[in-house]
């Protein structure tokens, strides 16, 4: 009687811990012998298991893939759908001259610099969703002889900025242009950069579209 009593009270410990452990059972003739689980437990009583870990692990990667593929998206649609061509065009209607430069800024609005007829840098931003136009500010010193060749050369260009996204876009079709700056230094090309930080380079004379 003493046996099965000890037995069950053994079976339930089991059940009930779920853990690992060695038992020692006292038979009906007081002679000692040992019982195993054979499972493997940790310090708190739980299985020894890193599964959970890599499936976190994992679940994590999908998440910075999915927050990586929602910065695309939105970087390469700004809402209102104002793109990098149609703003250019449309600060050239408030201030005429040429485009040395358009920037997608973190604010909803393009930055485009505008060099007027009257020779000065003017600093307008279209607003991505509707293409209002605002004047920021004007480059009062035109007179800076280390800018005259620049200004120059932007204006000497053959292809001028609206051309230059116009290459970009027939070289890649799937792209979104959120940058494009006049380079004027000994090289006389655009550069373009799209919405998956892939930079080109347009040639300012033949609109030759090549990788940075």
């Amino acid at each position: 009687m003493k046996r099965k009593l000890v037995i069950a009270t053994l079976t339930a410990a089991v059940l009930v811990g779920g853990g690992a452990y060695t038992a020692v059972a006292v038979s009906g003739d007081d002679a000692p012998r040992t019982t195993s689980t054979g499972a493997v437990a940790d310090e708190d009583g739980g299985r020894d298991d890193d599964r959970g870990d890599d499936r976190d692990d994992a679940r994590d990667d999908r998440d910075d893939a999915r927050d990586d593929a929602r910065d695309d998206r939105d970087r390469a649609a700004p809402a209102g759908g104002v793109t990098a061509a149609q703003a250019a065009a449309a600060a050239l209607g408030k201030t005429p001259g040429t485009v040395e430069s358009v920037d997608l800024d973190d604010d909803g609005h393009w930055e485009v610099e505008v060099l007027g007829r009257d020779d000065r840098e003017h600093e307008l931003t279209v607003d991505t969703s509707d293409g209002t136009v605002r004047v920021t500010g004007k480059d009062d010193d035109s007179d800076d002889s280390d800018d005259a060749g620049d200004r120059k050369a932007l204006r000497d260009a053959r292809t001028d900025a609206g051309e230059a996204i116009a290459a970009a876009l027939k070289a890649h079709p799937d792209a979104k242009v959120t940058s494009v700056d006049f380079d004027d230094d000994g090289a006389d090309h655009w550069e373009v950069e799209l919405h998956d930080d892939r930079e080109l380079h347009v040639d300012a004379r033949t609109a030759a579209v090549s990788a940075d």
